[in-house]
């Protein structure tokens, strides 16, 4: 259940369409009174932020934008799977967020993006009071951006909200793309990394092609401590870390870890990945475990003359070594974990060796002198700098793995492959459900084969009469989403568990869809397909207001306790919502907890719940407990002993509301229809009154501008018709808002 300005959920519901979104202007000088459509009268970057519909680019121009506030996007402010909401700079100009006018305080992040489905390119952000950027909701993408001189992380990947406190609710499914993080520094010198992934952080978060140099602490920091626990495993890839602990401008500090890819932390096991990532002159180590005991995946990585270790695994490390290469470092490599093959050079006792009999030296590559540039798309261009010269004995002596590509009979052993690289081969993913009645699983991604390091994200829907209960095989957990990364062939199982109703085991389910003898009897509030994945298309989104509901008519042969699921998404701010579920007007269960899921596509079921029906036709209602932002409702499904939908009516409805002294008798209406649509010059309302009700048409235009008032009279019980002259419209996207009983109903229409 969500308020939105009408321009918001205009451009929500459109996003189906197929035609070109209008893009926004952003700059420095921008006026919020200017929406932003023209390049010549740019509009504010909080006024685009609020505006900006899923699918749609925001434009920011050139120039240093001086900010003093945090600039946030709530969890509330999302694009979607399949429409991005897009902030870009414009052209080859460079647009810069200040926010040296912050005060260094832990609440002071220059950019917080809480929201999901959002895409940033080549932004910098700047001095921040705390981090550059916190990164705290789920299917976003980071691409060339810079986060420079901010007091504390660059880009930090955590929580913002502090009552999320399971890791199913902390930042999941995020990709940080060709970005850089330098010269970040907090006042204690001892927390500033470039970037980091870290406390409260999700699963399925990827780092490829960025750089990160020269930050007070580390250059990536993946720590875990005991108050939070395990986080996500997070994949990096590409990468490069070097002159971390001091500062571009000479400065340092005793106070800094100085890692180039510090990778845990507390003895809490967090199995990541880190692939063809490039560590030098760091101040400690160059790659460090950091007391994580996981199975760290480490492939394919160089490390050289770092103050420390190049390699810092430590004593109780199950860490899985492949094709690393150390040279020259501080002191010797520890390499605690399993090595595969002998595939790995370690600098122990001053030589670089292994257990095959490589023996390395500066002849092996082509250049020792540092050099890191970028390719266009944002990427790591290291020149010559340690890339391995022609006759090396360790070109084409690694072990083939997943997800790495080479050019030759095998992998070469360190970051930098010789020649050309070919791609590895794709793998397979096998989903099963079972029983095969129990449910259903989709893929997104769906293919027949994936390429190495594909994330597939995958969502159980259970079957009329079961439960989803859980993952198995290469996925685990009880959530009904969940991911997989194709490193390898995968089979993945979801289970599903019949509902024990009682006296019976059959189900029924009651849908969204409004007839007289469907089981759906209206809902305080509207259906509505701006969010994809509900069956059928449509859901009901309530009103924000307290003892709002959905209701129901359900026959039964006989008395008896009775099983309801609903399934339902709620990607509001809120961990929780709970309504209460009332049977024959009576309450039968005062809280049944909705709980947050990671977006508004994200479809789940509550749990099983019981109640007592009478034999007969009973009233069903779910109502909400509070003003508070509610979960948007799909279907209903009951088991027990022959339920069948019931027939609604008048006397049906009138009963349904809370029975309290103060509250008053609820009408329900069935929601309000266009045709045709589209539409060349009449249109026709049609809606359905349960008494004598004040009804108010407008039309406005998909900018949000009110084109015409077409009714706003008493309209009588029963079926109602009202024509919409569409004659005079140009051809576009318009939107018929329906008010009555304080609730706006929103249709699209398409004017031919």
């Amino acid at each position: 259940m969500r308020t939105q300005l009408l321009l918001a959920l205009a451009c929500l519901l459109g996003e189906g369409m197929a035609y070109a979104q209008t893009p926004l202007y952003v700059a420095p000088g921008g006026s919020a009174s200017n929406p932003g459509t023209n390049i010549n009268a740019p509009t504010t970057l909080a006024n685009a932020l609020a505006t900006i519909p899923a699918g749609g680019t925001i434009y920011l121009r050139g120039g240093t934008y001086s900010l003093s506030a945090s600039v946030i996007i709530p969890a509330t402010n999302n694009g979607t799977a399949s429409a991005n909401k897009n902030v870009v700079a414009y052209s080859t100009e460079v647009p810069v967020l200040n926010f040296s006018a912050q005060a260094i305080a832990d609440a002071n992040r220059g950019l917080v993006l809480d929201g999901d489905y959002w895409h940033f390119t080549g932004i910098t952000i700047t001095g921040a009071g705390d981090n550059g950027m916190l990164l705290a909701g789920n299917n976003n993408i980071i691409e060339k951006c810079i986060f420079s001189k901010n007091h504390d992380s660059g880009l930090q990947l955590s929580r913002y909200v502090t009552s999320n406190t399971t890791i199913g609710s902390w930042p999941s499914n995020n990709l940080i793309l060709n970005c850089e993080a330098f010269d970040n520094q907090d006042p204690d010198n001892e927390d500033a990394d470039g970037f980091a992934a870290k406390l409260t952080c999700g699963t399925g978060n990827i780092f490829r092609g960025c750089i990160s140099h020269h930050n007070i602490d580390d250059g990536w920091d993946l720590y875990a401590k005991d108050d939070t626990g395990p986080i996500g495993p997070v994949t990096i890839d590409n990468c490069v870390a070097y002159s971390n602990g001091t500062l571009s401008t000479g400065s340092t500090s005793g106070n800094g870890d100085k890692n180039g890819f510090k990778l845990g932390g507390s003895g809490i096991a967090v199995n990541h990945i880190i692939r063809r990532s490039v560590a030098f002159n760091n101040g400690h180590h160059g790659f460090t475990d950091n007391n994580n005991p996981g199975n760290i995946e480490v492939t394919n990585n160089t490390s050289y003359n770092n103050a420390e270790s190049n390699f810092n695994f430590r004593e109780g490390s199950t860490a899985t070594f492949r094709n690393n290469l150390s040279f020259n470092a501080g002191s010797s490599d520890k390499s605690n974990g399993t090595e595969v093959g002998s595939s790995n050079v370690w600098w122990k006792n001053n030589v670089s060796t292994n257990s095959g009999g490589l023996v390395v030296s500066s002849a092996d590559f082509i250049s020792t002198s540092p050099s890191v540039g970028k390719n266009t798309d944002g990427s790591p261009n290291l020149g010559n700098f340690l890339a391995l010269a022609s006759g090396s004995d360790m070109i084409n002596t690694g072990v083939i793995t997943s997800g790495i590509t080479y050019s030759g009979s095998a992998p070469d052993i360190g970051a930098r492959e010789s020649g050309s690289t070919t791609n590895p081969g794709t793998y397979a993913l096998s989903i099963t459900a079972s029983p095969s009645a129990g449910g259903s699983v989709t893929a997104s991604p769906n293919a027949s084969s994936y390429a190495a390091g594909t994330v597939v994200t995958l969502t159980a829907a259970p079957a009329s009469g079961y439960t989803f209960s859980g993952w198995s095989g290469a996925a685990s957990g009880t959530a009904t989403t969940t991911t997989v990364t194709m490193n390898n062939n995968l089979a993945v199982t979801a289970s599903f568990t019949a509902n024990n109703g009682g006296g019976g085991g059959n189900t029924i389910r009651i849908d969204d869809a409004a007839t007289t003898t469907g089981g759906y009897c209206g809902a305080d509030g509207s259906r509505q397909n701006s969010y994809s994945g509900a069956d059928g298309g449509y859901y009901i989104n309530l009103s924000n207001s307290a003892s709002k509901g959905v209701n129901y008519s359900i026959t039964v042969p006989a008395a008896g306790t009775y099983s309801f699921v609903w399934r339902y998404a709620n990607g509001g701010a809120n961990v929780s919502t709970t309504a209460r579920l009332l049977v024959n007007g009576n309450t039968a269960i005062s809280a049944l907890s909705f709980p947050k899921t990671s977006a508004w596509t994200s479809w789940t079921t509550t749990g099983a719940v019981t109640a007592t029906l009478a034999a007969g036709t009973n009233t069903v209602r779910i109502e909400t407990t509070s003003a508070t932002e509610f979960a948007i409702i799909d279907w209903l499904e009951v088991t027990g002993n022959s339920p069948a939908a019931g027939t609604c009516g008048s006397t049906l409805l009138n009963s349904l509301s809370y029975k309290a002294t103060t509250a008053a008798t609820t009408v329900i209406n069935e929601a309000a229809k266009v045709y045709p649509n589209p539409v060349m010059n009449n249109a026709t309302i049609s809606f359905y009154n349960q008494k004598e009700t004040r009804v108010a048409v407008k039309v406005f235009d998909a900018n949000g501008a009110l084109i015409n008032n077409v009714s706003n009279q008493l309209y009588p019980a029963g079926h109602n018709q009202i024509n919409v002259d569409c004659s005079r419209l140009v051809k576009a996207v318009y939107f018929i808002r329906v008010e009555r009983n304080g609730n706006n109903e929103t249709l699209r229409v398409i004017k031919q």
